[in-house]
């Protein structure tokens, strides 16, 4: 009996040193793992057009990051050690659509954090201003005549206009669809875009389309059975890279 009260003393000795260890290496384990944020310029709302890209990362903890790993669409492209952590990507040979950023930050101890952003390449250039305060219409009937509310905001024609032209759309309000004006004073690649009040893209009219100096309009047919006010945005530039880029509301009703 003595024996045996002696082996479990030592039995508790060893399993109380044992957590005691184990307590010990989870205080002096680190993990320097934290946050990873992805900004991607020029970019507005997960949508980028331009034909070169910045990838900016910043790291939780940066001051203990070894190096950072690019991702696009699966495939690595760059792993960086040194801060700030940024990659130029051309955008030439990517199909407009859907693709995946990701970014890895590894840590001096091995940890690692990862973060991921889905955008969506489009050729038509999209502004912050473009997603602000859609309502309000200029209202126009079948041959495009004023005929109530004119929104400040919204086309760009009229009296003093000098350059190119863009709208108003007619007819405004519309039940089936309307068409939409535009002038050029010289040779222009045009591309002109539809997207709904949740900044979804609906319709794709012009696509760098190229065109001669001149009077133009476009047909759009509203999708069926959906009542909203969408928002038509024009992006014009000539050979000198002259841009005019310009917005307007139409009510589907």
């Amino acid at each position: 009996l003595k024996k045996r009260g002696i082996m479990k003393k030592f039995l508790g000795i060893f399993l109380l040193g044992s957590l005691i260890l184990l307590v010990s290496c989870d205080l002096f384990e680190t993990d320097q793992a934290g946050d990873v944020v992805i900004e991607i310029t020029p970019s507005t709302s997960g949508y980028v057009w331009a034909s070169d890209i910045d990838i900016n990362v910043t790291a939780e903890n940066e001051d203990k990051v070894d190096y950072v790993k690019f991702y696009v669409d699966g495939e690595e492209v760059l792993e960086d050690y040194l801060s700030p952590y940024s990659k130029t990507i051309s955008t030439n040979e990517w199909e407009y659509g859907e693709h995946i950023i990701k970014a890895k930050a590894v840590y001096n101890d091995d940890s690692e954090s990862s973060k991921t952003k889905n955008i969506s390449f489009v050729f038509c250039p999209i502004y912050e201003s473009d997603l602000e305060n859609i309502g309000g219409i200029t209202e126009t009937d079948d041959q495009g005549n004023l005929i109530g509310n004119i929104d400040a905001n919204d086309w760009h024609f009229g009296e003093g206009i000098m350059g190119n032209t863009f709208g108003p759309a007619f007819p405004n309000p519309c039940e089936v669809g309307c068409t939409i004006s535009f002038t050029l004073d010289a040779q222009n690649e045009v591309s002109i875009i539809v997207i709904n009040s949740s900044f979804e893209i609906i319709a794709e009219l012009k696509n760098n389309d190229i065109y001669d100096a001149g009077s133009y309009t476009v047909a759009w047919d509203a999708p069926d059975n959906v009542n909203d006010i969408y928002r038509v945005i024009f992006h014009a530039e000539d050979e000198s890279e002259n841009v005019s880029h310009y917005f307007g509301d139409v009510e589907v009703e």
